[in-house]
């Protein structure tokens, strides 16, 4: 028997002898099933077979966390319901210089109503975000978008935005390369299309050595909203992984004519630099790139790498110093930095070590050392193989993934 389908507000409100308002409050704050066309602004659907099994968790559950948030005052659920609006859309176009504001009106949204599950599944995907773009440490972000999980996990843990923000926690936080592949393909069979889970199975794919089949899932993430800065990025390393440089290099050009700006992109464009064969004028765009950026300790690490491997060394110990000296500007994942000015001083011990780190970090560049050209000259190394098989599901492993661990602590 075909689903009977609501094809907009007004009619899901209908089905649901409720306003179009209340109807929406339940969606943003309740997980109500309804779907979305082009993004948070398109047109929506849902299914009345879908929205009927919901109501039955909605109305014969009182331990849900839902039922008692619709004790809280109507006014605070309003307003919870009014800051994840803006942050969805925000969420929409993110990048380095929203993402601040976005995690701020989720944990405000949080506040006013702490049964709210699109503002805990919405921060939580934006602490997530936040360490891919190098805005935030995973020592920092990651206990908190744990704890938003286990939070949204209470209330429905069934709802793909849960469950997105559990595979992306495996993959980044928990190393469970096969749990985080189904959890992004569960995701995509509900919602196909999930700009956030294309994303995950593109950086699944670079950790597994594979940054060919990595593109085709980043240009698929992409596609489906070219506002977002850090997905054209994505889609530019995976180019560079790839051995593509002169198709990286195109697609920076496409991301730029965007729109697109930010410490991720101005990075894949210093190491496609660093393969183009022109080391001076590939130094002297980099420094340029440096400059607007100067509290980019990755991108300080590259250009660091480039004056060692250049001649340069005492230029290349001062950005050594510079970003392995502690401080308040030198807390943001700046292992992988410091790695690439040891490998262009051939200091393989002291390089290997920070690449370690780099991986415990959650560092978005720690995904691609297997297939990393910068790091070409480790391969062979006991100690960097031992490291490779870290990453991705070439080696079993044991941990508990993160909707396991969600739900050891309820």
């Amino acid at each position: 028997m075909p689903k009977m389908r609501l094809d907009s507000w007004k009619s899901i409100a209908q089905y649901l002898e409720r306003s179009p308002r209340t109807v929406q409050r339940w969606h943003a704050s309740n997980a109500l099933p309804v779907h979305h066309l082009g993004g948070a602004k398109g047109s929506v659907f849902a299914f009345a077979e879908e929205i009927d099994r919901w109501l039955v968790g909605f109305y014969d559950e009182p331990k849900r966390l839902h039922a008692s948030a619709d004790l809280a005052p109507d006014g605070m659920r309003d307003h919870s319901f009014e800051l994840t609006s803006r942050a969805l859309q925000m969420w929409e176009a993110r990048s380095e210089q929203n993402l601040n504001a976005i995690i701020l009106l989720y944990r405000n949204a949080v506040d006013q109503d702490p049964g709210n599950v699109r503002a805990l599944t919405g921060l939580a995907n934006a602490m997530i975000s936040a360490v891919l773009q190098g805005v935030l440490q995973g020592a920092v972000a990651f206990p908190s978008a744990l704890e938003a999980l286990r939070l949204a996990r209470q209330i429905d843990p069934d709802d793909p935005e849960t469950q997105c923000c559990a595979a992306w926690l495996d993959l980044m936080c928990e190393h469970q390369w096969l749990q985080a592949r189904q959890g992004f393909e569960w995701v995509l069979k509900h919602q196909p299309r999930s700009s956030f889970a294309m994303g995950g199975m593109a950086l699944l794919q670079v950790a597994e050595g594979d940054p060919a089949c990595a593109s085709e899932w980043a240009w698929k993430a992409w596609q489906q909203n070219v506002l977002v800065s850090a997905l054209g990025a994505l889609l530019c390393w995976c180019q560079y992984l790839s051995g593509e440089v002169s198709a990286a290099f195109e697609w920076l050009s496409q991301v730029r004519m965007t729109g697109g700006s930010g410490g991720f992109i101005a990075i894949v464009e210093s190491l496609a630099l660093l393969q183009a064969g022109d080391l001076a004028a590939a130094i002297e765009r980099i420094e340029e790139l440096a400059e607007e950026r100067p509290n980019n300790r990755t991108l300080q690490g590259v250009l660091g790498y480039a004056c060692a491997i250049d001649g340069q060394l005492n230029k290349a110990r001062m950005l050594l110093d510079t970003i392995s000296n502690p401080g308040p500007q030198n807390t943001k994942n700046n292992a992988y930095g410091i790695a690439l000015i040891h490998i262009g001083f051939g200091d393989k011990q002291a390089a290997l070590r920070w690449l370690e780190i780099a991986l415990e970090e959650g560092s978005i560049w720690s995904f691609g050392f297997a297939s990393d050209p910068l790091l070409a000259r480790l391969r062979g190394d006991h100690r960097f193989d031992a490291l490779l098989c870290k990453i991705g599901s070439r080696q079993p492993t044991h941990r508990v993934g993160a909707l396991k661990l969600v739900a050891q602590a309820m």
